[in-house]
């Protein structure tokens, strides 16, 4: 129905289909918060052993440079040591930037690769789509989280700048190194302070791109209805294969009748074809069974095939009731199944005497 409401969660199926095409629950914000909070505790670490290194770098390549021919081969060696130390410096924070970037959207995708996702679309590059985007409920809610993070970050900027103004002052008068370094440990508190913030932030817009994402998901009862049909198949077609199975299973049941031994019934309402092999069974085995017509059915192919029909109504019903076909009967039925194949066996041997006559 057009109108109805999509209040049920999405089925198995549609997710699976959602996540092919790459439409999964992701914040943007918490991966580069991550991304940015490691970045800057690596940079606390090995900023200092970087920066040292770079330094003595120059210090050796300028002292070296008044002792040396500049020739090509030396600028070329001294330009080449300069980028082996540049990216000893730099490697680790861009490294801890890459792995903290895929580990942090492998943990929100389950690492997933979409292919599809990766295929252009070209309705973003319509600035009316881009429109409608701004002004939807998504896109002003999106800016009214940019406008309250920067109000935010603003005042967390301020407060933690004009608690260290007169210490600031104060290091002012000191030798330039301890400045800078005071300077540097200022920022990495203020940087630390806004992740911090941005960290609690980001985990909330995670949540909320999860409802959204569930939201999106949501079918209408119809919807759940169509698709699990579509799973399980139509009732009229599984109907119309139970049919056929039960009509096969019947003709194989019928084809077994005229190897039995002995057809008990009831006299009309069941029968049930047994058959003995002591090669092979540990009990007699029921082959075929049936009520009614085709109870009448056995007693026809069992006469057409000279297989004995015994009338022991108790029995009958018994075998009927608890024993599947294929099965061996139980030992409650021994006794009496045993006395009918006796009696069958009795006959059979009578009637060879009486042919061999």
């Amino acid at each position: 129905m057009a109108g109805e409401d999509k209040t049920e969660p999405a089925t198995p199926k549609k997710r699976r289909e959602a996540r092919r095409r790459g439409q999964i629950a992701k914040s943007q914000d918490l991966s580069s918060i991550t991304v940015f909070v490691c970045i800057i505790v690596c940079l606390h670490t090995v900023g200092g052993h970087s920066v040292a290194r770079i330094q003595e770098f120059m210090r050796v390549a300028l002292n070296g440079l008044s002792n040396t021919n500049l020739t090509t081969h030396a600028l070329a060696t001294i330009g080449w040591n300069g980028v082996m130390v540049l990216a000893l410096a730099v490697g680790p924070i861009m490294a801890t930037a890459l792995v903290a970037g895929i580990l942090v959207n492998g943990v929100q995708t389950s690492f997933l690769f979409s292919p599809q996702a990766m295929k252009p679309d070209f309705n973003r590059l319509n600035p009316l789509n881009g429109v409608k985007r701004l002004v939807s409920s998504r896109g002003l809610v999106e800016t009214f989280k940019a406008v309250a993070k920067l109000t935010i970050i603003c005042y967390i900027a301020y407060g933690t700048i004009s608690s260290s103004y007169p210490e600031m002052i104060n290091m002012m008068r000191k030798d330039t190194t301890t400045f800078l370094g005071y300077i540097g440990d200022l920022m990495y508190h203020l940087a630390l302070r806004i992740s911090m913030f941005m960290f609690v932030l980001a985990a909330a817009d995670y949540g909320y791109q999860r409802y959204m994402f569930e939201k999106q998901l949501r079918m209408t009862k119809q919807e759940v209805k169509e698709e699990y049909k579509q799973i399980d198949g139509n009732p009229q077609t599984r109907s119309r294969i139970r049919s056929r199975q039960r009509q096969m299973a019947k003709r194989r049941m019928m084809q077994q009748v005229p190897d039995a031994d002995v057809v008990i019934t009831n006299p009309t309402h069941f029968a049930v074809a047994l058959k003995y092999e002591t090669s092979g069974m540990n009990a007699p085995k029921v082959v075929a069974k049936g009520a009614d017509l085709i109870a009448k059915r056995i007693r026809e192919i069992a006469q057409e095939n000279d297989v004995p029909i015994v009338e022991n109504p108790p029995l009958a019903r018994a075998l009927y009731k608890n024993v599947d076909i294929d099965r061996e009967i139980p030992g409650d039925l021994y006794a009496a199944v045993a006395e009918v194949l006796a009696f069958v066996y009795q006959i059979n041997q009578k009637r060879g005497a009486h042919a061999r006559r």
